[in-house]
């Protein structure tokens, strides 16, 4: 299995991951984000190299301050970051590990955007406590709950850490 760029090559169709909205972005939206330069989308190919078994998008995000987490005290207003914007995992591959290797890839791009034109972190906005949970166990910090959304963040030496503590 390999993350790459979404292509117009990859079955879109044939994806579904239970969640309407989830679909109909990546079925309707995604290449027309991409370009007029609002996100790209990756995707991690499942059986074949047009089958989808999971996809993510990135965006960037200017966070203002304010923010109520002691770490964004050190930093000016607003705050450059990347956004985990989108996520699905179709249901024929869910319960496998596809939305751990995602966050993995979404991380490591981060880095690379971060050497490119910096930034302080990957954000993620969690629709639902379940959601919460699995960002907390890959190492997001809470930042604040609000009306139908909890948003978590990583910083960039948190990135740079997970990946030092696995070579």
């Amino acid at each position: 299995m390999a993350v790459s760029p979404l292509k117009e090559s990859h079955n879109r169709k044939r994806f579904d991951c239970g969640n309407e909205r989830i679909n109909k972005f990546l079925k309707e939206s995604a290449n027309s984000a991409a370009k007029r330069n609002l996100s790209r989308t990756f995707v991690l190919e499942g059986s074949d190299e047009t089958d989808i078994a999971g996809f993510y998008s990135l965006s960037n995000i200017e966070v203002k301050v304010p923010v109520p987490h002691r770490m964004y005290k050190k930093y000016p207003n607003p705050l450059p970051g990347v956004t985990l914007a989108r996520m699905g995992v179709d249901e024929d591959y869910q319960r496998q590990g596809i939305a751990k290797i995602m966050v993995i890839d979404a991380m490591r791009r981060t880095l690379l955007i971060n050497e490119n034109m910096g930034v302080v972190g990957l954000f993620v906005d969690a629709k639902d406590d379940d959601l919460v949970k699995f960002y907390q166990n890959r190492g997001f910090i809470f930042l604040l709950k609000e009306e139908h959304t909890s948003k978590l963040w990583m910083s960039i030496e948190s990135i740079v850490k997970f990946f030092k503590d696995r070579e």
